[in-house]
């Protein structure tokens, strides 16, 4: 009984004031069978005339379902945590963890460098950039989990559905922008773990170099952090002295050449110009603040639930598009 006196209305009234089965009143509910707009219509005024609400423990019981999802990251914590707090993971988190709770679900964030399937237990998972082979895809997918990635399965003809990160052009739109504010020989630095992001923009670099310059390529340790950005930055001073501009992939391995350059005593960006990928903490906090992009990660997070959904209702789905970057200029490679 509520607490004005009545029966809490059960999804069977939803489907009889709607005229549909309920079977049809839980796929509207719970997104696993397409239903007409029309007769989703119909169920949404029964359900908003009866006030009803789902009974989530119940339907926990009976179906042995969690009803949460994991958000997961290959990326390690040298990456992620620090100065970084988990942005690039918590910013997809926001966006997804409501669009979730839209669906009866509740989001789980996991750490990096944790395995979730000794932990905790879950329904279905959103792993972010994931590396070739990647130990924890393959962990779901030995459990039978349900998974979409953020950025394209490196290596793998048949990759599990996925999100762009679109990192060639992203790679393009930066090389463009440190070439027109006077950036003549630039470098690259990227991690040396396979990932799409890392394939795709050394890709486009060595494109963008041909008629321009040789190649000037650093691939750093992820599990070194800002350490493997600031030696590769030192290194590159004393073996490539012409080079003024750097496109640093990972904003951790960016803050380290930031304070590489200004050991040495390198202007920036009046001697060297710099810009990296993510426009989180990092970039905007360092001195001088880091040009970058703005990847729309809202917009990746809910294309990834969207997706994540498409595949628990048993849709054959490949990829998904996310928003295409756009330019974020700071100080760090201004010409002026």
């Amino acid at each position: 009984m509520t607490a004005q006196g009545k029966k809490r209305a059960r999804l069977i009234d939803v489907a009889r004031l709607a005229s549909v089965s309920p079977g049809t009143v839980s796929n509207a509910l719970h997104h696993t069978r397409f239903v007409e707009p029309e007769t989703r219509q119909r169920i949404e005024e029964a359900i908003q005339a009866l006030n009803y609400t789902p009974n989530i423990r119940a339907r926990q019981l009976r179906t042995g379902k969690t009803n949460t999802i994991a958000l997961l990251s290959s990326l390690p914590l040298t990456i992620a945590s620090g100065a970084s707090k988990l942005g690039f993971m918590m910013e997809v988190a926001l966006t997804a963890a409501i669009m979730a709770l839209e669906k009866q679900h509740a989001l789980i964030l996991v750490p990096p460098g944790k395995n979730p399937l000794d932990m905790v237990t879950f329904d279905a998972a959103i792993l972010l950039e994931p590396t070739e082979n990647d130990p924890q895809l393959q962990a779901l997918q030995q459990a039978g989990i349900p998974c979409i990635t953020i950025g394209r399965t490196p290596g793998t003809p048949t990759p599990v559905p996925w999100v762009d990160l679109h990192s060639e052009a992203t790679a393009k739109l930066l090389l463009t922008h440190l070439q027109t504010e006077g950036a003549d020989c630039c470098a690259l630095f990227v991690g040396h773990t396979p990932r799409t992001s890392a394939q795709e923009t050394e890709a486009a670099y060595r494109l963008w170099c041909e008629e321009r310059q040789e190649p000037v390529i650093y691939y750093l340790d992820e599990h070194e952090g800002e350490t493997a950005g600031y030696r590769a930055a030192r290194q590159m001073l004393q073996e490539h002295p012409k080079v003024n501009g750097v496109l640093v992939l990972v904003d951790t391995f960016a803050s380290g050449c930031v304070r590489a350059f200004q050991n040495a005593a390198i202007a920036i960006p009046q001697q060297m110009r710099l810009a990296t990928r993510y426009d989180g903490i990092r970039a905007r906090e360092s001195l001088p603040p880091l040009t970058a992009v703005n990847m729309h990660l809202d917009e990746i997070a809910r294309q990834a639930i969207m997706l994540l959904f498409e595949v628990l209702a048993g849709h054959n789905v490949v990829g998904s598009c996310g928003q295409m970057p756009e330019l974020v200029v700071r100080a760090s490679s201004r010409a002026s």
